[in-house]
């Protein structure tokens, strides 16, 4: 797992749409925020991608770069995208080269997500995310979502390892964070 301070391992990846991502970020550029998200077939996948297509803006605004990296199935992420009007950087990595390199694992005995789910706001905050379908069969069915801010030098500002399926990126601590880097 990444720590604040760690040098971010490097990747140069073509979103589904838009302008090749780099990371480190080339020199004089701003941080980027990574949110690493479920596969799109996951109400849970799609409740992230709710939460960061209503906050796109507000890192546009600042010039902070907020780039997407899933595992969804490449036909199904080209399908997703344009449908959804999603606006942020996606970038597919089927493989999980991407992933394996941050550290992204998976809630194996599905442990941290019981425990979201008996917490009083659980069952709410469940409520919430099947508005957004009941999905559809994949593989990586408990990958756990982080996200990471990758400072200006290449450095993690900061690292947000989720413990629960259920989990969406907490978008203004990431955002608080990249403004400050």
């Amino acid at each position: 797992m990444l720590s604040p301070g760690d040098v971010a391992p490097a990747f140069d990846a073509q979103p589904l749409f838009g302008l090749q991502v780099q990371i480190p970020p080339p020199a004089g550029k701003r941080p980027v925020v990574l949110c690493f998200v479920r596969d799109f077939a996951s109400p849970f996948g799609r409740a992230a991608m709710a939460t960061i297509q209503a906050r796109y803006s507000d890192f546009d605004r600042q010039g902070i770069a907020l780039v997407v990296l899933t595992r969804t199935e490449l036909t199904r992420a080209r399908d997703f995208v344009p449908r959804m009007h999603v606006l942020a950087p996606v970038i597919v990595d089927v493989e999980g080269d991407i992933f394996r390199s941050y550290g992204i694992g998976a809630d194996r005995m599905l442990k941290g997500t019981l425990k979201s789910l008996l917490r009083p706001d659980g069952v709410h905050a469940l409520r919430q995310v099947l508005t957004h379908g009941q999905g559809a069969r994949h593989d990586g069915a408990t990958l756990l979502p982080a996200a990471f801010v990758v400072g200006a030098d290449g450095r993690i500002a900061l690292a947000r390892y989720e413990t629960s399926i259920t989990a969406s990126p907490d978008l203004d601590a990431l955002l608080e964070c990249a403004l400050s880097c």
